[in-house]
C-alpha cells in the first residue's frame, strides 16, 4: 500500500545492483545526459574474479594482440549447441570494441593498467583453444593479479557516478515492481537498515543489474536440476548475502522473481547454464587447461582424450563412474613443458615463468599436505585424501585406492606413448608422455561434488535488453543486464571466449544499453 511507502524517488533510469553491469549501465546513461539513481542491496560495489574479454580494443592493439577471430566466436557458439541468441554474441563481438576504449579511457585515466589474461596456451589449431582476450585492470604490472581485481573496477565507477551526479543508494533491497498501462514504472525496495518501503521510479526505464538465482532451492530445482545438489543446504537457508563473501552459488533471485511477477518469461533455453569450479585435477601449466597426461576411472581404465580445455575436459570427467577421476604423472611431467604463473599479465609471462624443481616442490608439499594453496587437498565432502606421492606405480595405484588393473593400463598407456600413438583415444602425439620416472603422483577429483560459480541467464531478454514476456513482446520500462540475461549461453560454461560473461553481459551491454534507453525511451 502507498501509506506504506516512506518516500520516492525519481530519475529518468533506476537501475538495481552494484556490480559491474548496474554500474556500467548507469555511468552509460549519465554521459546520455540522462538522471540516474542505483540501489543495491549491498553495502558496496560487488564483484568477483577480474576477466573482461573483448573481441577488440585499444589495449589489444597497442599490444600486438589481434582481434578475436570469427573462427573463435563460432566454435563457441556450437559448444552451446547452437542453442543461444546469436543477436547477443555477435553485438558483443561488433560492438565490444567501442564498450572497452570507453571503459580503458577511464582506468587508464585513473592510473591503472591494462593487463591481459593468459589463454589456456592450447595449439592455435586445437577445438578447445582460446584467444587473448580478457582485461584486467590493475594499479602494476609487475605485481598485479589478473582476473583477479574487478573490485577496482567497481569501486572506480561508482565513484565517477557519484561524482558525475548518479545517486547511489546502498542497504537498498528490491522487492517487487510497479506497473501502470502496462508499463514498468517503479521498484519497491526495502532499507535494509530501518525496515522501511521506499519507492524508485524510473521515467524511461528500471534496468535489473542484480546478479544470479543459484541460492534459490526452488529456482534451480526447476531450471538447473542436475546442479542443484552442489549448492549446500545452508546456502539456500541461510538469509541472503547481497555483499558475497564466497562459497557455491551467489545470489536468491530476488530481482529475477519480482520481474517473472511482473509479466516476464523464462528463456527459452533450457536447463540454463552453469558455470562450474571445473579446476581440472592434475598438474596443469594453464588454469584453463585440462590435465593432459594420464587419466584414469574407478575401475583403472582410461575414458577419455585427455588433451582439452578447463571446463570441457572435467565435463566428461563428470561422466566417468560416480564421478571420480583419477590424474597420474611422474617427475619428468615437469620435463615437458614451460610452467607460466597463470595470475601474472599475459604480457609476463615469460619472466615469470616457474623453474621445474619450483613445480616439482609444488606437487612435493601437496602430497605431503603441507601446501593447499591452489587445490583442495582433502575432499570437502568426505575428508578424504586427494593427492598421492609414491615411488612406484604399484605403490602409487595402492595409495590411490585404485584397483591393480591400473598398473596394466598404466603400461599399456607407456607403450602407447613410446610409439608415438594413441591407438585408444588418439590424443596428440605431442603430449602422449610416458608415466615411468618415479617418483609417481596422484590426483583424486569427485567432480560429484563441484563448486557452482554462478547459474547464466534468466528472464526472457531481446537484443536490446528488454525483459520479455512468453509472447517475446518486451514489457514496456524494464531491462536486464549482467549475468541473468536470458539465451546468452547453454549447456555448460565453456571458459574458451575468456571473460565473456563480464565483456558481454556486463560491460558491452551495459554500455549499450544506457544508450539505448537514452535514444529510445
Amino acid at each position: 500500500m502507498d501509506s506504506d511507502i516512506k518516500h520516492t524517488i525519481m530519475a529518468d533510469v533506476v537501475v538495481i545492483g552494484a556490480g559491474t553491469s548496474g554500474l556500467i549501465t548507469a555511468n552509460s546513461a549519465m554521459d546520455e545526459g540522462l538522471d540516474v539513481v542505483l540501489i543495491s542491496a549491498s553495502t558496496k560495489p560487488i564483484s568477483r574474479g577480474g576477466s573482461n574479454g573483448a573481441a577488440y580494443s585499444k589495449a589489444m592493439r597497442r599490444e600486438g594482440y589481434p582481434r578475436m577471430s570469427l573462427w573463435h566466436l563460432q566454435k563457441e557458439i556450437l559448444a552451446n549447441g547452437n542453442a543461444v541468441d546469436q543477436k547477443k554474441w555477435y553485438k558483443w563481438y561488433n560492438h565490444s570494441e567501442e564498450a572497452f576504449d570507453y571503459v580503458i579511457d577511464f582506468m587508464e585515466g585513473r592510473g591503472y593498467y591494462t593487463a591481459f589474461e593468459q589463454n589456456n596456451h592450447l595449439k592455435e589449431d586445437s577445438l578447445y583453444a582460446s584467444p587473448v582476450i580478457s582485461h584486467s585492470w590493475i594499479k602494476d604490472v609487475e605485481t598485479g593479479r589478473v582476473s583477479g581485481n574487478q573490485d577496482e573496477l567497481v569501486k572506480e565507477f561508482a565513484d565517477r557516478l557519484v561524482s558525475g551526479g548518479g545517486k547511489l543508494f546502498f542497504k537498498k533491497a528490491g522487492l517487487y515492481f510497479e506497473k501502470e498501462n502496462g508499463r514498468v514504472t517503479s521498484v519497491i525496495a526495502k532499507d535494509l537498515e530501518s525496515g522501511g518501503l521506499e519507492r524508485y521510479t524510473g521515467r524511461k526505464a528500471v534496468v535489473i543489474a542484480a546478479g544470479d538465482f543459484s541460492k534459490d532451492r526452488e529456482l534451480m530445482a526447476k531450471y538447473c536440476p542436475e546442479f542443484a545438489s552442489c549448492i549446500p543446504e545452508d546456502a539456500y537457508s541461510s538469509p541472503a548475502d547481497y555483499d558475497f563473501k564466497g562459497g557455491s552459488g551467489i545470489y536468491k533471485g530476488d530481482m529475477i522473481k519480482a520481474a517473472l511477477d511482473a509479466g516476464a518469461a523464462w528463456q527459452k533455453t533450457l536447463p540454463n547454464c552453469v558455470m562450474l569450479s571445473n579446476s581440472s585435477n592434475g598438474a596443469t601449466v594453464s588454469r584453463y587447461q585440462n590435465f593432459f597426461g594420464l587419466l584414469l576411472d574407478m575401475d583403472g581404465e582410461r575414458f577419455m582424450n585427455e588433451y582439452c580445455s578447463r571446463a570441457l575436459g572435467p565435463i566428461t570427467q563428470h561422466l566417468a563412474r560416480r564421478g571420480l577421476s583419477y590424474a597420474i604423472w611422474d617427475s619428468a611431467w615437469a620435463d615437458h613443458f614451460t610452467w607460466y604463473n597463470s595470475m601474472r599479465p599475459d604480457q609476463m609471462k615469460e619472466e615469470t615463468a616457474r623453474s621445474k624443481e619450483e613445480v616439482i616442490a609444488q606437487w612435493d608439499a601437496k602430497a605431503a599436505g603441507t601446501d593447499n594453496s591452489h587445490r583442495p587437498l582433502y575432499d570437502t565432502g568426505s575428508g578424504e585424501r586427494l593427492w598421492f606421492k609414491a615411488d612406484t606405480i604399484e605403490e602409487l595405484v595402492k595409495m590411490a585406492g585404485l584397483p591393480d588393473k591400473a598398473v596394466e593400463t598404466i603400461k599399456r598407456y607407456n607403450q602407447m606413448c613410446k610409439a608415438g600413438e594413441d591407438l585408444d583415444f588418439h590424443k596428440d602425439p605431442d603430449f602422449m608422455i610416458p608415466v615411468e620416472k618415479g617418483p609417481f603422483y596422484c590426483q583424486k577429483a569427485d567432480f560429484t561434488r563441484m563448486n557452482v560459480f554462478t547459474v547464466l541467464g534468466g528472464p526472457r531478454t531481446n537484443a536490446n535488453m528488454q525483459v520479455c514476456d512468453e509472447n517475446d513482446d518486451p514489457i514496456p520500462g524494464l531491462y536486464i543486464v549482467g549475468c541473468a540475461v536470458g539465451d546468452m549461453f547453454s549447456g555448460r560454461y565453456t571458459f574458451m571466449t575468456q571473460g565473456i560473461v563480464y565483456g558481454a553481459c556486463c560491460i558491452t551491454f551495459g554500455y549499450l544499453t544506457g544508450k539505448y534507453i537514452a535514444a529510445n525511451e
